[in-house]
């Protein structure tokens, strides 16, 4: 299992605690929205993994699928490492922002053109801890 930081995990761990078979676990982070609430649309990694996925069943945790740059930079990469297989989930889906497309093995929520905080999901680092998700009415005030 391979969870994208930081928004994911929160619902990573609880993804876990759900299953009934063991997994390893690694992280990618990525940034592409800094202090903002619009996608930058350039994606870079901030943290590799540190295990090989070579010939290994990875299951991509995402939290939030918004215009799919990030998902498909991450499918892209991942791909290029040669696992077994490849699948995605994800929390939370928002396909009204999509400029490309994503195709989600599994998702948790479809959400509104809305920008939410909470369970893991953050503006500028801040909300993560809400036990809850969140609309951001006004962000930055």
């Amino acid at each position: 299992m391979v969870g994208v930081l930081k928004g994911s995990f929160m619902f990573m761990a609880d993804l876990i605690r759900h299953l009934e078979c063991d997994v390893e676990v690694d992280f990618m982070g990525t940034v592409s929205y800094g202090a903002s609430t619009e996608s930058s649309g350039e994606v870079r990694i901030t943290k590799d993994l540190e295990r090989s996925v070579a010939g290994r069943h990875v299951l991509l945790v995402e939290d939030i699928v918004d215009t799919g740059l990030t998902l498909r930079y991450l499918l892209d990469t991942l791909r290029n490492r040669q696992p077994a297989s490849l699948k995605v989930c994800a929390l939370l889906d928002k396909p009204a922002r999509r400029r490309v497309r994503a195709n989600l093995d599994y998702y948790g929520f479809i959400i509104p053109n809305a920008f939410v905080v909470g369970y893991g999901l953050d503006y500028a680092e801040k909300y993560r801890g809400l036990n809850y998700v969140g609309v951001l009415e006004n962000p930055g005030s």
